[in-house]
């Protein structure tokens, strides 16, 4: 009965065996235990000296006892390894028990009392072995009691003696059967947290998964912004050597038209000096005056784009002088901010650190008017325009960059290889000048241009002119020699925004007070509402409108000590053919200095 304790025991607390060794000893122990219990009942029953049931029942009671080991033999071992198997196998003997003690007239309630404490030691211990020691602690008791009331009566029946092993065999039974539940319930237990492990290391590994998939997106979201870096790189620096090829036939184009403006102004010169001798000789009323006229209008035009295409010529000569770029920028911000709409936010942002250069300041001035209205007419929703300067390094030689941001709509790589290239816009009514001439003030002062652009993503444009040493007197700001001598108001009528921009600069600087008028008619309403008095109108000679001479003619009436001022393309003497006087003549192209020459002229005068 130990040995196979033992083996049981062994059996019970090693769940995680093999299957092979659990199924070989399974079936034998619950054979033998069965046998075992059937043997003891069976004789119980058989050896009563007191039977309660007849020879029949008893009959039935021990073939049923059998049929349990006969069934033990061919019971499938998937249901003899379950749980619940084993817990129905000692339900059913502990009914036989109950019902052969009683059955053999051996009922006692020392005999019942054992056997309810034998199930509450089976129920509350877990191990096999406290079982069957605790067991036979009970049995010892149960044998005194026994043995008590055999010394008490004098007689001894065998079913006295038989609820001893049966107590032993029971609680074997019992042992075997919870033990084998807790083995189940452990190793139910021990795979339900195997599965929890497995769900958590699964939720682990694609929780690992999700983040390697996240970042094998971000890998191929950078990759893609490289490539796509490197194609714009790629993009931008064949439209650079694009330009750089354009600027280069630019300035063998610009030698030729400045060649061929030469030629053109001696043409027009003789169509202006003809005309005028023609209009001498015809009266107002005759018909071939307005024809005439109409020419000399004509040629008036193509004298002003004669002098246009002159200025482009990177052969002539400027006027260079050492400058402090924040200066002239300071100075030109109201201009600038003249030229732009409300909707346009401008801002500069001018470094500290000295940035003198020696260059043309009209020129400058120049520059910064083209581009601020390139980026004005690239926002017409309105935007943002940034001028900054601060110093910076070409190659190995110290400069200073000038660069204008807008945010407009940008520019195509084709529009860029083409924005130096004379005649060329991408606005109507528009001669397409601006940026050739850009090109060939900067490229005089030994500068550089470079346009950066993609569409929808606004421009910028970089100029860099180099550095001149410190300790170079500058030159001064405003000359001595054409400034204002007291309130001086001059009137100032420029269709050509550019043009008329320039002059205002340069007039303000002078300290003249100037009225700016774009056409003759707003000419006309600024001088009627003007309190003051006007000295001196700056306007062409020819205008669509109203000519300049009836321009003036009208602006006397109000202003009668007013002194007019006329540019033309003509010459002197073909503007004597026509009856104007040269000295009321500013020829084009003419620089500011002329101008405001010619103005104090007529003022001292």
């Amino acid at each position: 009965m130990s040995s196979l304790a033992l083996s049981s025991e062994s059996s019970a607390e090693s769940p995680t065996a093999d299957s092979g060794h659990d199924s070989t000893i399974s079936r034998p122990r619950y054979i033998v235990l069965q046998s075992l219990v059937g043997v003891m009942l069976a004789y119980q029953l058989l050896s009563g000296a007191e039977l309660t049931a007849n020879l029949s029942t008893s009959v039935v009671i021990i073939g049923g006892l059998l049929g349990m080991i006969l069934c033990l033999w061919y019971v499938p071992t998937s249901i003899l390894r379950a749980a619940w198997f084993s817990g129905t196998l000692v339900g059913i003997d502990t009914l036989l028990v109950t019902a052969t003690i009683y059955l053999s007239g051996n009922a006692r309630s020392d005999l019942y009392l054992s056997y309810f404490v034998l199930m509450l030691i089976a129920a509350s211990v877990r191990r096999l072995s406290h079982v069957i020691g605790l067991s036979l602690l009970l049995c010892t008791g149960y044998g005194i009691i026994l043995y008590e009331g055999v010394v008490q009566t004098g007689s001894m029946s065998p079913g006295h003696l038989l609820g001893v092993p049966v107590l032993l065999v029971m609680a074997i039974f019992y042992g075997l059967a919870l033990q084998t539940i807790g083995a189940e319930r452990q190793q139910k237990t021990v795979l339900l947290g195997n599965i929890e492990a497995l769900k958590e290391t699964e939720q682990g590994l694609q929780a690992s998964r999700d983040q390697l998939e996240v970042r094998i997106k971000g890998l191929k979201g950078d990759l893609a912004r490289v490539n796509e870096h490197v194609r714009q790189e790629k993009k931008e620096r064949q439209g650079l050597e694009q330009q750089l090829h354009e600027a280069q036939k630019m300035e063998a184009i610009s030698r030729i038209a400045g060649g061929i403006a030469q030629e053109l102004s001696h043409l027009v010169s003789v169509i202006g000096k003809q005309t005028g001798v023609a209009l001498s000789s015809l009266k107002s009323d005759d018909p071939l005056y307005g024809p005439v006229d109409d020419i000399f209008r004509s040629g008036e035009q193509a004298a002003a784009l004669t002098a246009q295409l002159a200025g482009l010529g990177l052969q002539d000569g400027q006027v260079r002088q050492v400058l402090s770029v924040k200066t002239v920028l300071e100075e030109m911000h109201g201009v600038i901010r003249g030229l732009l709409p409300t909707s346009i936010d401008l801002s500069m942002a001018i470094d500290e650190a000295p940035m003198d250069v020696e260059v043309d300041r009209e020129g400058l001035e120049q520059v910064l008017l083209h581009l601020a209205v390139n980026a004005r007419d690239a926002m017409p929703d309105g935007g943002r325009l940034r001028i900054e300067a601060k110093q910076g390094v070409r190659g190995h030689l110290s400069c200073m960059l000038i660069q204008v941001t807008d945010t407009g709509g940008g520019m195509s790589l084709e529009t860029q290889s083409r924005i130096f290239e004379p005649f060329f816009s991408t606005k109507e009514m528009n001669v397409g000048l601006g940026l050739t001439a850009v090109y060939g003030i900067v490229k005089q002062s030994a500068g550089q241009v470079e346009v950066v652009s993609r569409p929808g993503e606004g421009t910028v444009v970089r100029v860099t002119l180099p550095l001149v040493r410190q300790g170079h007197p500058l030159a001064p700001s405003i000359p001595g020699n054409g400034s204002a001598k007291g309130q001086e108001t001059v009137l100032l009528v420029e269709p050509n925004e550019i043009d008329r921009k320039l002059a205002l600069s340069t007039l303000l600087r002078h300290r003249y007070q100037v009225l700016e008028a774009g056409s003759p008619v707003e000419a006309l309403l600024l001088a009627q509402q003007y309190a003051g008095a006007v000295h001196v109108t700056v306007s062409d000679l020819m205008m669509p409108e109203i000519g300049g001479r009836d321009l003036a003619r009208r602006l006397l009436k109000q202003h009668p000590t007013m002194k007019p001022l006329f540019v033309s393309g003509y010459d002197d003497e073909t503007m004597v053919l026509h009856r104007l006087n040269p000295r009321y003549l500013l020829r084009r192209p003419y620089r500011q200095a002329g101008l405001v020459g010619k103005v104090r002229e007529l003022l001292d005068t």
